[in-house]
This record gives structure tokens, C-alpha cells and sequence, in this order.
């Protein structure tokens, strides 16, 4: 393969990253906007696809999506590791992917829902968590680690997350309905995804991206 055609192989792996996240939090957004009764307050972002609701179809579409762009993407980057830490988060965040797809297949009422809904928040949470890990390990980059900035980043929004929920469970805030920390676990899976994709993205081919 010339290096060309790796560094345009490596542009659509990338793009699969950016995808993901356009189409799953697009959907949420755009059916949330179609959803006058709804409440990030109020509800779960899953009442968006709830059987018989008219944003049905735009809310577990992107989810189901969404989740194959990003179960790729994963995988994409999977490839490109050389780190272990960073392979062990990826299983976990390929795992997530398939959950977040999992919840389009199984929307509300569906008791497969209470399944895959909280296995994918939780996987979600872990991956980036021990992801950010393989950040302090070693150096080289994204190959082999020496990322602490980015790993210090990816910790303290998996920190955030944790914090939303037990913010919630412990007080009730910011009200009865858990889509404001689901929002907040998305961002920093969205965050994560972003920023691998421009750590994937062919840059100067005598620097190591990766």
C-alpha cells in the first residue's frame, strides 16, 4: 500500500469516528427538538424511542447507526494500537458501541432495554477510563501511550460522569429525569471518539500520529 492510499485509508477510518458521533448525538438532538413533551429534567433520552412515539424511528435509527459507525471506528483503532491498556479500554468501548446500537433494537418498554441501556453507559465509562490509562504508559504517542494530557482529559470527564449520577441518585438533581447525566456520559464518549479520530487523521508522515 503506497502513502497515499494509507494515509486516505486512514482519513475514512477516521471519519467513521466523526460519523458516529454526528449521527448518534444528531439523532437525540434533532428528535429531541421533535419532542415537545420532552424534558432533559423530566425524562430519559430512551423516552425519545419509546414504542409508539414519533421520534421513534429518528431517535433508535441514529442510535443503531451510530453504534455500527462506531463499533468500525473502534475496531479501526484498535488496529492501529500497539499499547495493551489502550487495546483493553478498546474492548470495553466495543462493547459500548454495540450497546448503544443495542438500545435502537431494544427500545422502551422492552425489558432487553434495562439491559443494554445501563451496560452501555457502564462500558462506555470503564473504556475511557482505562483508555486515559494507557495515556501515562509508556511513549510514542497513541501507539504506545505517552498521551497524559489527553489522558488526563479523558479521566476527568469519565470522573464527571460518574459524578452526574451519583449527583443524581444521592440528591435528585437536576430533577426526576436521568437525561441530563446520560447527556453527560454521551459527551465524554463523543469527546473521546473526536479525539482519536484527529489522533488517527494522516498528518506529517515523519511524525508517528499515533
Amino acid at each position: 500500500m503506497s502513502v497515499t492510499e494509507a494515509a486516505d485509508r486512514k482519513r475514512v477510518l477516521a471519519g467513521l469516528g466523526v460519523a458516529s458521533v454526528v449521527v448518534a448525538l444528531g439523532g437525540i438532538f434533532v428528535a429531541a427538538a421533535l419532542a415537545p413533551w420532552f424534558s432533559p429534567f423530566l425524562n430519559a433520552l430512551s423516552d425519545l424511542g419509546r414504542v409508539g412515539t414519533t421520534t421513534a424511528p429518528v431517535f433508535n435509527g441514529a442510535l443503531m447507526v451510530g453504534g455500527a459507525l462506531g463499533a468500525g471506528f473502534v475496531v479501526a483503532v484498535w488496529a492501529e494500537t500497539e499499547n495493551p491498556v489502550h487495546a483493553g479500554g478498546l474492548l470495553l468501548l466495543l462493547l459500548a458501541m454495540v450497546c448503544m446500537a443495542l438500545v435502537g433494537v431494544f427500545p422502551l418498554p422492552s425489558a432487553m432495554h434495562f439491559v443494554v441501556a445501563p451496560a452501555f453507559f457502564l462500558f462506555a465509562t470503564l473504556g475511557v477510563l482505562v483508555f486515559a490509562a494507557g495515556d501515562f504508559v509508556g511513549t510514542g504517542g497513541f501507539r504506545r501511550g505517552g498521551r497524559p494530557a489527553r489522558g488526563g482529559s479523558m479521566v476527568i470527564l469519565s470522573v464527571t460522569h460518574v459524578v452526574s449520577w451519583v449527583w443524581w441518585v444521592l440528591l435528585g438533581w437536576p430533577g426526576p429525569g436521568v437525561a441530563v447525566p446520560e447527556l453527560v456520559g454521551s459527551a465524554m464518549l463523543a469527546v473521546w471518539a473526536l479525539w482519536a479520530a484527529s489522533d488517527l487523521w494522516p498528518g506529517d508522515p515523519d511524525v508517528s500520529p499515533l
